[in-house]
């Protein structure tokens, strides 16, 4: 017969084990948290061409203006056409 090695590992052994356990668990969350700091703060930039929704808008250009009239221009053909 052969001996369990699981049943004669060492109370050390045993704490080594969780404690590797432990640490990966905790490395993880730190990382998850890292991530959503990330994301958050990516997020949360303004955009360079167009004001995000929920903050006033900026002064913007008369080209940025005209550009957006001709999208919404071409929107609206684009629609009428698809009727």
């Amino acid at each position: 017969m052969s001996p369990d090695p699981i049943c004669h590992r060492s109370w050390k052994g045993k704490i080594r084990g969780w404690g590797a356990i432990l640490f990966l668990c905790l490395l993880g969350a730190v990382a998850a948290i890292g991530a959503r700091v990330l994301i958050e703060s990516v997020g949360s930039a303004g955009h360079a061409r167009y004001a995000p929704a929920g903050v006033p808008p900026r002064t913007v250009s008369p080209r940025h203006e005209w550009e957006r009239g001709e999208y919404e221009r071409q929107d609206r053909v684009v629609l009428e056409k698809g009727k």
